[in-house]
């Protein structure tokens, strides 16, 4: 009698892309050497204090900031002064200053320098920026005190920038501060790429400008303004020589995953965000559903546990394992213990969820990085540490298939035999870019003005900048979190400024977007035409930027195409329209 044999499946053959990560960078400045210190009185002592991140003022970052990008600035300034030289003003007879202080009135300059934005406090609106929904929305565009207005557009408004109400632009370095205005350009002003918008920067920009100090009133009037953008690598992807197969290595890119609890949307949709996290491990892992097998790698772009209002309902209470707790901020010391033991459990919970889940994905074979964000156990100041290990004990049983890196994350993809062909990934949870988004507004200045001067001024809706502009704005800038540490909390540093875009990467995202978008720009930073793009990086680099929307809330993934740079968004839906 013969034995019967049996067929064992074997698992699919994943797409191998050698990893080589260089966040550590990152990790050097959150987390600092006195931390690793044993305990006592050690860190108190003066030789302690003096390497605590905290004993360091926070302009020395802002020093190093300009340092770095300072060449960067001129370069490009010095590119627009060659173009200018041929035509009829004397714009091309600029000389490049070393000190804000050794500028000469009456004669063309230019000038690198931190941007300063002085606006006047009286006027903005009582905010309530906590940052504590399921999304940025309470961050971006915070509630109103006192107010029955929009929350977006008072929010909008109360960082609006506006010459007429007393606010005022200045560029600083070392030596000083100089205001500074856009100058008229003609009735094509709009339509000038450099031209000075007060709307489109924010405080803590580095930035060369072009113009001439006015004897008058010693204002720079600003004819360009030119920014560092990313530093131009010997490292570019030949994708026409990368031509498409049926297993092409491709990079998934997901946020916002909110284990713990289902989004509002469900709740009113009567959705499951548990479902549909089922839905995807399987398009992961089946190699019959989806393409499984071309996944390379998976990066989680933070929000991987659900926020601390999610697990409140609409009156205050909290639900654990059954029971339920009321939160009151006049109860006494007990009931709070007992709100925040339950927050706590919630949490650990919401951590087991993601655990479990990694680990299914893990044991697929696909390597799985996961950068931290806001609601995560880990530092709030950027840069952000990464994960402790035991609060994920399943999936750091896997090794060498999942990392965990700081917030914000890069690492290098080896896309092929030659060293050119390696593709650098830069990007972070998103924080960054919704801080940046308070500050930026579509609109031109002349337009705003123009609209408060207005009878009806203050009813003028503000066009607030979306995602991907804000992030090719951080792109262009040369720098990934030029609000902090003004606005975005982040550690002192007096050596060197983390955030500066050290080496131009090849994909730039963002994650816990509103929405998905994607655009490619060139080595300058605009935009290309996805039909011209294969032209154009024969010639010159690309780089893919993405917004990656929250999982918990659209249920979209983005799948970037790594020999070809071409990106698609999957969606998961459990309720049918």
């Amino acid at each position: 009698m013969k034995a019967q044999q049996h067929q064992v499946r074997s698992p699919p053959t994943r797409a191998h892309i050698p990893f080589l990560p260089s966040w550590q960078r990152f990790h050097e400045f959150a987390a600092p050497k006195e931390s690793s210190n044993s305990g006592g009185d050690a860190a108190t002592t003066p030789a302690a204090s003096q390497h605590h991140p905290y004993a360091r003022q926070y302009s020395h970052i802002y020093a190093a900031r300009l340092a770095a990008l300072r060449d960067r600035c001129v370069s490009n300034a010095q590119r627009t002064l060659d173009v200018s030289s041929s035509s009829s003003e004397n714009v091309g007879s600029a000389e490049v200053v070393e000190q804000i202080i050794e500028v000469k009135e009456g004669v063309w300059s230019v000038l690198v320098g931190t941007i300063v934005k002085e606006m006047d406090p009286k006027r903005r609106p009582l905010v309530n920026s906590s940052y504590g929904s399921c999304d940025t929305q309470s961050f971006l565009f915070p509630s109103v005190n006192g107010s029955d207005k929009e929350p977006a557009q008072e929010s909008l408004r109360s960082y609006l920038f506006d010459s007429e109400k007393g606010d005022v632009l200045h560029l600083e370095d070392s030596s000083g501060r100089v205001e500074i205005a856009p100058m008229e350009i003609g009735d094509d002003r709009e339509e000038h790429n450099f031209a000075l918008d007060p709307n489109r920067v924010a405080t803590g920009v580095v930035a060369a400008v072009i113009g001439k100090v006015s004897v008058e009133k010693g204002v720079m009037y600003v004819h360009s303004v030119h920014f560092a953008g990313p530093p131009v690598d010997a490292l570019k992807l030949d994708r026409a020589s990368n031509k498409q197969t049926s297993h092409e290595p491709t990079l998934l890119i997901i946020s916002g995953l909110g284990c713990g609890a289902d989004s509002p949307t469900d709740v009113s949709s009567g959705g499951s965000l548990a479902l549909r996290r089922e839905m995807l491990l399987e398009y992961l892992t089946q190699p019959k559903i989806g393409n499984g097998a071309s996944f390379c790698r998976m990066i989680v772009a933070g929000g991987g546990v659900a926020s601390p209002n999610q697990l409140e309902s609409g009156n205050g209470e909290i639900s654990n394992g059954g029971k339920t707790t009321r939160g009151n901020s006049h109860d006494d010391s007990g009931k709070s213990k007992s709100v925040n033991a339950a927050r706590s459990s919630k949490l650990a919970e919401s951590l087991r969820d993601l655990d479990i889940f990694f680990s299914e994905v893990l044991s697929s074979g696909i390597p799985v990085d996961y950068i931290p964000g806001w609601h995560d156990p880990t530092n709030a100041n950027w840069p952000q540490r990464p994960i402790h290990s035991c609060l994920l004990p399943h999936s750091c049983s896997f090794v060498d298939l999942f990392g965990r890196s700081t917030n914000p994350f890069e690492g290098i993809l080896s896309v092929g035999d030659d060293e050119n062909a390696n593709m650098r990934v830069l990007g972070s949870d998103g924080l960054n870019i919704a801080d940046l988004r308070r500050f930026l507004a579509m609109s031109s200045s002349s337009k705003i003005e123009q609209n408060n001067n207005g009878t009806n001024g203050d009813s003028t809706p503000v066009e607030g900048t979306s995602s991907m502009d804000a992030l090719h704005q951080t792109f262009r800038y040369g720098h990934m979190a030029p609000t902090g540490p003004d606005s975005l909390p982040t550690f002192p540093s007096s050596e060197s400024d983390p955030f500066v875009m050290q080496t131009r990467p090849g994909i730039y995202f963002a994650g816990n977007c509103e929405k998905f978008e994607t655009r490619l720009v060139d080595v300058n930073g605009d935009e290309v035409d996805e039909a011209n793009a294969m032209a154009v990086e024969g010639e010159q680099p690309v780089t893919r930027l993405v917004c990656v929307p929250r999982f918990a809330e659209s249920g979209e993934v983005v799948l970037v195409k790594l020999n070809t740079l071409e990106c698609e968004v999957v969606s998961f839906c459990d309720v049918r329209a």
